[in-house]
């Protein structure tokens, strides 16, 4: 089926912004240096094809999450577009940009194009909403929002019968579950409600017709979907029997123990607290996030608010059933259990509920907006059914037209990611590489070690993809949590480097064993912010480079 010239519009508008933002970092910030745990995706996507990975994204909390299944699907674009960290964020806009387009086919395919548009201008509000980050960084709290959204419309595609959205539900699924762990929760009992409910009409189609048409329709996408479920969780389960304990093990047990600090679940009242608070005034997801505290858990969790738009959902739904709007009713549902599903997950959560890992939540709030939205534009079309047609499109257009700019700008001046820390490294890189240029070259690794403070944590695993771009064998210092082959085995060495950050770079350079080899940012201080001087130290060797 064709798709509308409204559509087409509608599709172009709501993804511009992505692909703007993808073309300005290839083409103006190519290959800028990463920090933390995006610099870490990184180091691991360029294993693919070369080593057999089998772990998700490391977790401070020395587990990782359950599965590589973001590492092959950025492995792709990356090694296409060049191996640069721009290719990286191609990558996650790619992702995003497939996550809104499927959200339009299943909304066209169940509402048709006023609901598709309805659908667009949401996923518009809500990438807004998020910012620039948010869906232009692979990191794995934020590459998962977008295909979450998607994993519950494919949910709703399964209980209007679709057989086909069975193997991409367990795809996806799979995807945000392995990415983060917070996802398991929230997206396995998705996919099991759709296949429960599609098995459970075949079963009442075959006792009324007394066949079974429906029960052989559903063998192929079952058997892919199984296939697919196989295929992207063959490495997690593989590391799981290899290893005693296997890292599905040792995150269990985190969990059952709450940490070192033995940690309580966050609890039912602050599950409900979080979810509920897209409802209240005014949701984030509609007028925007304030800025991001990564150490912090949103204030709403501790202060509750009056979700006082359930009500405005309420009538929606009552005015769908009076409508017998079946579609739009199955799509209510389908976001009620999500949100159930999101209060069980936040309060199996371990320590805080920090605001970088609940962007899911904002996905909830976009689909309860939709189902408003769905209900008023038919009610708009029953009361004024002229006007209504002739102006519903263009407004959305131009609604859609203006949230492209808008984002398209934001994009633009958003820079690169992690500007003023990549900063802080860029400028200390030349002075490191002339330091390592000056040592006898041999092939024996150099080791970065950023072990002394969080900052130094950040940007040593950006430092050791920054010398394995230039042929230099770099190791991490600490946990292997960037492949085995990163990891210091002991031996000898060509080069110690000593990353140190803030009030610690002046008593590091009063040892006799250190030899400063770059600085960036004014000692002692804080300089830009909250981003802390940076310096890089060599550290004296024995003759064996011991």
């Amino acid at each position: 089926m064709r798709a509308s010239p409204l559509l087409r519009w509608s599709v172009g508008l709501t993804l511009a912004p992505l692909a703007v933002s993808a073309a300005y970092l290839l083409a103006v910030h190519p290959r800028y240096t990463p920090i933390g745990d995006v610099a870490m995706t990184q180091l691991v996507t360029r294993d693919i094809g070369r080593y057999w990975v089998e772990l998700g994204p490391y977790s401070r909390d020395g587990w990782f999450h359950p599965g590589p299944a973001v590492f092959y699907v950025l492995a792709v674009p990356y090694r296409l577009l060049g191996s640069t960290t721009a290719a990286m964020n191609a990558g996650a806009l790619l992702v995003n940009a497939a996550s809104v387009a499927g959200v339009a086919a299943i909304a066209r395919r169940y509402g048709g194009v006023r609901v598709a548009v309805i659908a667009l201008v949401g996923c518009a509000l809500l990438m807004r909403s998020l910012g620039p980050d948010e869906v232009r960084v692979p990191w794995n709290p934020y590459i998962t929002v977008l295909p979450y959204l998607l994993l519950v419309f494919l949910t709703w595609a399964m209980i209007e019968g679709e057989r086909w959205a069975l193997p991409a539900a367990v795809a996806v699924a799979s995807f945000v579950a392995q990415t983060h762990i917070g996802y398991v929760l929230l997206a396995v009992p998705l996919v099991a409600v759709g296949a429960g409910w599609m098995l459970a009409d075949a079963v009442v189609a075959v006792r009324r017709d007394r066949s079974d048409p429906a029960l052989r329709r559903l063998v192929a996408p079952a058997a892919v979907a199984a296939g697919i479920g196989a295929l992207v969780w063959l490495p997690p389960l593989v590391e799981q029997i290899a290893v005693d304990p296997g890292n599905i093990t040792r995150a269990l047990e985190w969990m059952d123990e709450g940490g070192p600090a033995g940690d309580e679940p966050a609890g039912w009242l602050k599950g409900w607290r979080l979810v509920s608070a897209q409802q209240g005034l005014p949701p984030e997801w509609l007028f925007g996030r304030r800025p991001l505290n990564v150490v912090t858990e949103p204030h709403y969790v501790n202060e509750a608010m009056a979700p006082v738009l359930l009500v405005v959902v309420a009538a929606a739904v009552h005015h769908l059933w009076r409508r017998g709007m079946r579609p739009a009713l199955r799509l209510a549902a389908v976001w009620l259990l999500a949100s159930l599903l999101g209060v069980v997950a936040v309060a199996r959560t371990v320590g805080p509920v920090y605001e970088y890992r609940i962007g899911w939540s904002s996905a909830l709030g976009m689909v309860s907006g939709m189902v408003v939205a769905w209900a008023g534009a038919d009610a708009a079309l029953r009361r004024w059914p002229a006007p209504a047609r002739r102006l519903g499109g263009p407004v959305a257009v131009a609604a859609l037209a203006v949230l492209a700019v808008v984002g398209a700008v934001a994009h633009v001046r958003a820079g690169v990611p992690q500007a003023a820390a990549e900063a802080r490294l860029a400028a200390v890189l030349p002075d490191v590489l002339d330091a390592l240029d000056d040592l006898p070259e041999d092939d024996r690794p150099v080791l970065v070690d950023g072990r002394t403070t969080f900052e130094a944590r950040a940007y040593a695993p950006g430092l050791v993809l920054e010398l394995e771009r230039r042929g230099i064998d770099a190791r991490l210092a600490g946990d292997p949590v960037v492949g085995e082959h990163r990891a210091d085995d002991g031996g000898p060495r060509r080069a110690h480097l000593l990353i140190e950050t803030g009030e610690r770079i002046e008593r590091t350079a009063a040892r006799d064993d250190t030899r400063l080899v770059g600085r960036d940012g004014d000692a002692g201080g804080q300089d830009d912010g909250d981003t802390p001087p940076l310096a890089v130290f060599l550290v004296e060797q024995g003759d064996d480079g011991s």
